[in-house]
């Protein structure tokens, strides 16, 4: 299982966590496995049994008051008890003062303490974000992702089949590179994906004959982007005169990546098919679907009645 160090996270400045350590420092290798934050509460109080270990653990204004107006040997006892369940990480939000057992107990048992400058609802809100895209389950797809009209497109298909010339001549057309040859996909939430391109080869294309362009010096940066989400698959395969070809519309494919069924269009290529103006064609029947208007199954409706009145006739 994927997991994320307590020192990975005090490292972190794209965030803003603003995390210092305070003790347990040799707790720092210590694995997150869990997007979700606990906010200790009434775990203070003593009600162990609401405790999640496994999550990073948050010490607001409300617990430390309350540890602080708790006699010191019952309130060291409940942060000895608490310490003794395996926890990943305590943070102490708005810079606030530690009580000295928590310091100590901390340290004894190499649990990392930390400390934020940052409220605890912005901390939480940061904190969880961060989480979320570094624990996100994440994969590699060989192909080409684009942003036409607002769509992220996944083109696939074998080596040499023409993916990079077709996103070549998406981008003439002022639509948007997001990575070519290798996707690298991150599941953010239940449902969504998002595609982005290694750092080594970000904004690059290839195309056989050229050699490697980069098409942010030669477009512009209009003509790519970082991220995107995937909306749709097109699958790009060699015309066979023996396949039976969708021609009206109704067969409804997916394409299934990590765990998620994404709409899925098979385009064949043969000489003289302008196979890009065909992947931005499949965008705006897409873009109409979404808004409810399915030509095919619109036709299907028509022929239906048609056949029902010469019945009736």
């Amino acid at each position: 299982m994927k997991g994320l160090t307590v020192q990975e996270l005090t490292e972190d400045t794209a965030y803003g966590l603003e995390l210092e350590f305070i003790s347990g420092v040799k707790g720092a290798a210590r694995k997150i496995y869990n997007t979700r934050i606990q906010k200790l509460g009434l775990i203070v109080a003593g009600f162990m049994i609401y405790l999640h270990p496994h999550r990073l653990q948050v010490l607001g204004n409300t617990e430390i008051s309350y540890l602080k107006n708790l006699d010191a040997d019952d309130a060291r006892k409940i942060i000895q008890e608490l310490c003794k369940l395996d926890i990943v990480a305590f943070v102490v939000t708005r810079n606030l003062k530690i009580p000295d057992y928590l310091i100590d107990e901390s340290q004894q048992q190499n649990i990392p303490l930390l400390r934020t400058k940052l409220v605890t609802s912005v901390f939480i809100e940061r904190v969880t974000k961060f989480l979320q895209e570094k624990l996100a389950p994440t994969g590699i797809v060989h192909g080409v992702f684009m942003e036409i009209m607002g769509v992220g497109v996944l083109i696939l298909g074998r080596s040499g089949i023409g993916k990079s010339e077709n996103a070549l001549e998406l981008v003439m057309r002022g639509h948007r590179l997001v990575t070519d040859d290798i996707v690298e996909v991150t599941k953010m939430g239940p449902i969504e994906l998002f595609g982005r391109a290694p750092e080594m080869i970000k904004n690059l294309l290839e195309v056989r004959g050229i050699g490697i362009v980069d098409i942010r010096h030669l477009f512009g940066v209009s003509a790519v982007r970082d991220q995107k989400k995937i909306d749709l698959v097109v699958e790009l395969m060699d015309w066979n005169d023996t396949t039976d070809y969708d021609r009206v519309g109704l067969r409804e494919e997916k394409y299934r990546l990590l765990g998620i069924d994404l709409p899925l269009v098979k385009v064949p290529v043969s000489p003289g098919r302008n196979v890009s103006a065909i992947i931005e064609l499949a965008c705006r029947n897409y873009i109409l679907k979404k808004e409810g208007v399915h030509t095919a199954q619109e036709l299907e409706a028509r022929m239906l009645r048609s056949m029902e009145t010469e019945r009736n006739e």
